[in-house]
């Protein structure tokens, strides 16, 4: 953090560095849940706890409810400067402070909105848990070569098979070039507000070389796939946040929630999850979408699902509507009935007596389509003036060629009410009595099991920074220490940084010899890999 601060002073968007202040988010000390939530709470927003990588649609929703979910795991030593799994830095030094700028805040909130009403398929949840998996095996310090490579090939071969990117994967990738990897301005001349630059040392000073290319953002860059485990060949340069959320209001009008018709309710077909349409008079319908028929125009005239199914009104499942009542599935027309200018949910009671549809008598509705019900009218359901369902007895329903599609002996009929399908999304309607949700993942963060050395080591980290917290150096303890690390922990570099740092302004000009002995060590230690020539010189740097 003390790293990024310093870069990012004069190459983040000026909102970071206000919003670092405004969060309270220390650069001392890992951050504490409960201080991020206090904190977040002040700008309108919440914190809470995930394991990794949630579901996208997940994310979304949290997102859309003004909740930062933050994987409470520290990123190993190893993965200091670029990190492939979510971690406290990640979502403190990342997300937490841009959030403060109230446009930003808002671009973020309608991104959930709209993402939690993305058509999903399964072959994105499938590749959710490989890219899971893959970014805990490569956090794990102790990963082997062949459990990565193991990954990485898995991940690969779900990839290969999703060619047709679905409405949410296409939104992720809209997510990952702004939220996580956005800048601000120009090509030529930007600011970083992205998550993922904000958080990681190595690609925020990457993305400025002239090798990564800058591409002025736009609705194409959901045409741009992206690895979560290397830094980016490409980023997209927003004009301002007002820009980014022109941006997804464009994206949005393509999407199935806001299109409707047969084309959406195609899409949630062939996505094999649950979806809702919903019907030009309010009425939501919630289930696994397997009947589409269209007229010579290609307008929707018959919809139907299979299995479970709930109706809705207004996001509240319908009494006695639920899916033990709807269990074997739904179906039913979509349209005008024939030879009227008015949309059946616009009938009084006395239009539809006027059209020979009285409560219990036999009634007969033919539709513009050519599909006929016929049965007895059990009741009429309207929700604020407007007509929603029919439910019959003794009904038969016939299609265009006379074909029979639903018959007395299945019992009662209940018929939507609606001129067309205005929205199309995946889920429910009503999430709390239909849980779509899908099943915890088995796919956990693997939590180290600290061998006695390694605890001593921690032990000796604790020392140091008890004296750190009360302004005074033990000599004696720190020579201590540094025995302790010649002798067990050679290949230490951050506690001997530590150390010097904690000399330089405790010991009042004491320990010189120790000062001197520790930087030696630090200047062969340079040598033992590029990480470590990285993180050592950094952290010489910062010492002054």
């Amino acid at each position: 953090m003390r790293r990024n601060v310093q870069f990012l002073k004069k190459h983040a968007h000026h909102s970071y560095l206000e919003g670092l202040e405004r969060t309270g988010i220390s650069i001392d000390t890992i951050p504490h849940i409960d201080e991020m939530n206090d904190r977040l709470g002040k700008i309108g927003w919440r914190a809470v706890v995930v394991d990794g990588f949630v579901p996208p649609a997940a994310f979304m929703e949290f997102s859309e409810h003004k909740i930062l979910v933050i994987s409470a795991d520290m990123r190993n030593i190893g993965n200091i400067l670029y990190t492939p799994a979510p971690d406290i830095v990640h979502e403190a030094a990342g997300h937490a402070p841009i959030i403060a700028n109230e446009l930003y805040s808002d671009y973020l909130q309608r991104f959930g909105q709209y993402g939690a009403k993305a058509v999903f398929s399964k072959e994105d949840y499938d590749i959710y848990e490989a890219i899971r998996y893959l970014s805990i095996i490569k956090e794990y310090p102790n990963a082997t070569k062949e459990q990565i490579e193991t990954a990485e090939k898995d991940l690969e071969e779900k990839i290969a098979i999703n060619t047709e990117p679905s409405e949410a994967a296409l939104l992720s990738r809209m997510h990952w070039w702004t939220v996580e990897y956005g800048l601000l301005g120009t090509p030529d001349d930007f600011k970083l507000y992205g998550a993922g630059l904000l958080s990681s040392v190595g690609e925020s000073k990457e993305c400025l070389k002239p090798e990564v290319k800058k591409i002025v953002h736009s609705v194409d860059c959901v045409n741009y796939d992206y690895d979560i485990t290397k830094m980016q060949p490409q980023l997209f340069v927003a004009r301002d946040f007002e820009h980014l959320i022109d941006v997804l209001e464009e994206f949005a009008s393509t999407m199935c929630f806001r299109l409707g018709g047969a084309d959406s309710i195609r899409k949630v077909i062939s996505s094999r999850n649950v979806g809702t349409c919903v019907y030009s008079s309010g009425l939501q319908v919630s289930g696994v979408f397997n009947v589409l028929k269209t007229d010579d125009l290609g307008n929707e005239y018959y919809i139907g699902t299979v299995g479970a199914t709930q109706l809705a009104y207004r996001d509240t499942e319908l009494k006695g509507h639920g899916t033990n009542y709807h269990a074997d599935g739904f179906s039913s027309p979509v349209g005008k009935l024939k030879g009227s200018n008015k949309p059946l949910e616009l009938y009084t009671d006395g239009d539809l007596s006027d059209t020979g549809i009285t409560k219990g008598n036999l009634s007969s509705l033919i539709f513009e389509s050519g599909v006929k019900v016929k049965g007895i009218l059990d009741s009429v359901l309207r929700k604020d003036d407007t007509l929603m369902m029919l439910s019959f007895s003794n009904c038969t329903v016939t299609d265009v060629d006379g074909n029979v599609i639903f018959q007395p002996e299945w019992g009662q009929y209940d018929m939507a009410v609606g001129e067309r399908i205005v929205s199309v999304y995946s889920g429910s309607a009503d999430k709390e009595t239909y849980n779509v949700y899908p099943p915890k993942s088995d796919k956990t963060t693997i939590k180290d099991e600290y061998t006695e050395k390694e605890l001593a080591l921690f032990k000796m980290y604790s020392q140091v920074r008890d004296m750190r917290d009360s302004g005074k150096s033990n000599i004696k303890t720190l020579n201590s220490i540094h025995s302790a690390l010649q002798t067990d922990y050679p290949k230490n570099w951050l506690l001997r940084l530590e150390i010097i740092e904690l000399l330089n302004t405790t010991a009042n000009g004491a320990g010189e010899g120790l000062r001197s002995a520790l930087f030696n060590e630090l200047n062969q230690l340079k040598d033992y890999s590029d990480v470590y020539k990285n993180v050592i010189s950094a952290g010489i740097d910062l010492l002054g």
